[in-house]
């Protein structure tokens, strides 16, 4: 089955109906990045609310989300890509509160809703509430980091936001896989329990042998073209098997993106890192935007597969279901110490997040799309039997949906600006510092060549002056021979060594816990950038 097929089935082969669909999706991403940027709500709200109002249009309505294309053709790349840019030693850093978030609150949340779901609907049974719970307990990092990222948020705040997000993925979709295995076969907590552990756990453990494994055979790949093909292969290399061994998919391409990280561009010359960075964050746009659309789609098919005698009970859970994810979770960000690992003092440190911050936290729970999936998963009968509120359960879901996005994301930005946790200029000067070390690098290396007599004056001359240059612009954001080769070949030669030296210093500053990871990825980049135009 097609991509295409999958998602507007029985549609049949109409090249036209499905170009003209595109063209219309392709039109609506556009206009939603051009009114996020004037307004600074996130554009992952109006495409969902687009989307919605598209589906009651003639035959839009009849595009359905298959939920293993969201599993299989949109999440691999969007975890892996996410574990790539997440640092290691930044996730070690908040590890505490990051698994409060991750495993406490998923926890909280998910029996919480069940509760809530059993005392409404009785009839769902604890299994098919604890299902519905594991479903809207994940949050989706997209909407709420670009707000976090646009208004320069504190660091630790985003880290622990996008690790939160990574992890309670695979968590939520683990107690769902033994949500659905209870509706099955009635099962007791403590096998509960293991099952939960062998999904996470050899999910988890399957990735890191992919990551190790992959990692290894890229440091025979020297170009950036069998590069991107082969980071394009490795989140499916993850998630195909997990997914068949019944481990989770999710926990085990985070663990491969994670371990292939550091080393993903590896030995490849500065163009080549710029092509692979450039190629995976057009990818992961296009992905997320169309994903973000197909699930305002599903509005209408929801509401006419609701029965009139279910309406009243499905609001007032959707409602309550609302209540108690937002409430939950600003109740724990509130009320939770905020622990976070020191590597460099090895302390434990309780309580050093403000308490503004705390309450950023909690209200940047905003649900996507893995929920939706999810919900579309839940099978029509389990063992022969149906499942008991399977549209309750879906359409509770996009509720939760949306309320989170539109009423939290669109207000994310107020909140930020009224207590003030924007504007950080911690980064900024962390940059400023980072390019100021590694001109400084650069320039010591120099002057050593030249008094070793291994450079030319002319051709030191003439970098030293640029390194000055850089170095000039560093401070001020900071506030504070015969025997001579000049030859083009000597000069990419000798600007690969500072470009070295200075990536050196970089990682160092990186590892020293001076610089967040974003800082290391902004300066990297800018010396790519920069040996790209003098190799040019």
């Amino acid at each position: 089955m097609s991509m295409l097929s999958a998602i507007a089935p029985g549609l049949g082969p109409a090249a036209g109906y499905y170009l003209g669909v595109g063209l219309a999706i392709a039109m609506v991403v556009v206009a939603s990045r051009t009114l996020s940027r004037r307004t600074g709500v996130p554009y992952a709200v109006f495409l969902v609310v687009a989307g919605a109002a598209a589906g009651f249009l003639p035959h839009m309505g009849r595009i359905a989300l298959d939920p293993e294309v969201v599993f299989l053709g949109f999440l691999p790349p969007l975890v892996f890509h996410a574990g790539l840019l997440t640092s290691p030693r930044e996730l070690r850093a908040n590890a505490l509160p990051i698994a409060l978030g991750a495993f406490g609150l998923v926890l909280a949340t998910t029996f919480a809703v069940a509760g809530v779901a059993v005392a409404v609907v009785p009839s769902l049974g604890w299994a098919g509430a604890v299902v519905l719970g594991a479903i809207v307990a994940p949050t989706d990092p997209v909407a709420a980091t670009s707000v976090m990222a646009r208004l320069s948020a504190p660091p630790d705040v985003t880290t622990i936001l996008e690790g939160e997000s990574l992890v309670n993925d695979g968590i939520a979709l683990a107690l769902f896989s033994v949500g659905l295995a209870a509706l099955a076969a009635p099962t007791s907590p403590s096998a509960g329990l293991v099952s939960f552990l062998r999904i996470a756990g050899g999910g988890t453990a399957l990735g890191i042998v992919v990551g190790v494994a992959a990692g290894r055979s890229q440091r025979w790949l020297r170009d950036a073209s069998s590069r991107t093909v082969v980071s394009l292969i490795i989140p499916f290399a993850a998630y195909l098997p997990a997914d068949a061994l019944g481990l989770s998919g999710v926990l085990a391409t985070l663990a491969a993106g994670l371990v292939v990280g550091p080393r993903a561009t590896a030995g490849l010359e500065p163009s080549g890192r710029i092509r692979i960075a450039d190629f995976w964050q057009v990818l992961v746009f296009l992905l997320e935007s169309v994903l973000f659309v197909l699930v305002g789609l599903q509005l209408r098919r929801l509401v006419d597969g609701l029965r009139p005698d279910e309406v009243g009970s499905v609001a007032l859970l959707a409602g309550l279901a609302v209540a108690t994810v937002v409430g939950l979770r600003l109740v724990w960000w509130l009320a939770v110490p905020t622990i976070r690992w020191r590597p460099a003092g090895r302390l434990l440190d309780t309580g050093s997040m403000p308490r503004r911050e705390r309450l950023v936290l909690g209200w940047s729970g905003l649900r996507g799309a893995i929920s939706l999936a999810a919900a579309l998963s839940v099978p029509a009968s389990v063992s022969g039997r149906p499942f008991p509120g399977r549209d309750l359960v879906v359409f509770t879901t996009f509720c939760v949906i949306v309320a989170t996005l539109v009423g939290q994301g669109t207000t994310l930005s107020w909140l930020l600006r009224r207590l003030g946790v924007v504007g950080s200029e911690l980064e900024s000067r962390q940059q400023a510092m980072a390019e100021r070390r590694c001109a400084e690098a650069a320039l010591r290396l120099l002057d050593r060549l030249v008094a070793e007599e291994q450079v030319g004056d002319e051709a030191a001359e003439w970098l030293r002056e640029r390194y000055e240059r850089r170095l000039a612009r560093a401070r001020l954001l900071a506030g504070d021979d015969e025997d001579e080769d000049d030859s083009p070949a000597a000069l990419r030669a000798l600007e690969r060594r500072l470009l070295a030296v200075q990536v050196e210093t970089l990682q160092h500053l990186h590892r020293q816990g001076e610089i967040t990871n974003g800082v290391m990825r902004a300066v990297r980049r800018e010396l790519d950038l920069e040996h790209a135009r003098f190799q040019g």
